[in-house]
């Protein structure tokens, strides 16, 4: 009499059993055409364009690992590192500059060959050597059908 199978120990209707609909990995990256993520970060630098500082080579100059000289140096262009976010673009990255600046939590240092169009979004000043900027303008820049 009564004689039913209670089924699996693990059977999500009985007390310490399974989750119902369970989370399930997945992968939610999407791919890109190099055509359409390079547009989109020409777009990005256009559009950051008036928060930008362009500045004679920033990094080679550089003469010692102090994060307060770096800091008062960017707050001499115009860009507080340390009350709003700042993106830092060199042509080649110096140990020092990257030492100097790696404590500040505001404050992205990177180079013209890797930007990512997060980091021009999310800051609110962007400091360009200009010799990095003449790459992106190269790189980024207007380009005709018979060139790629």
């Amino acid at each position: 009499m009564g004689g039913a199978r209670r089924g699996s120990q693990r059977t999500p209707l009985r007390p310490g059993g399974g989750v119902t609909f369970g989370p399930k990995p997945r992968d939610w990256s999407i791919d890109m055409n190099k055509k359409e993520r390079r547009l989109a970060l020409a777009t990005a630098i256009q559009s950051a364009a008036p928060d930008m500082i362009v500045v004679e080579d920033f990094a080679s100059n550089w003469e010692e690992i102090k994060t307060a000289s770096l800091v008062s140096k960017l707050s001499a262009l115009g860009s507080n590192p340390m009350e709003q976010k700042t993106l830092l673009v060199l042509n080649n990255i110096s140990e020092k500059v990257l030492l100097s600046g790696r404590n500040v939590e505001k404050l992205a240092i990177n180079e013209a060959n890797a930007l990512q169009v997060y980091d021009i979004l999310n800051a609110s000043k962007i400091v360009v050597e200009k010799s990095a900027l003449a790459y992106i303008q190269e790189f980024y820049g207007p380009r005709s059908d018979d060139e790629e």
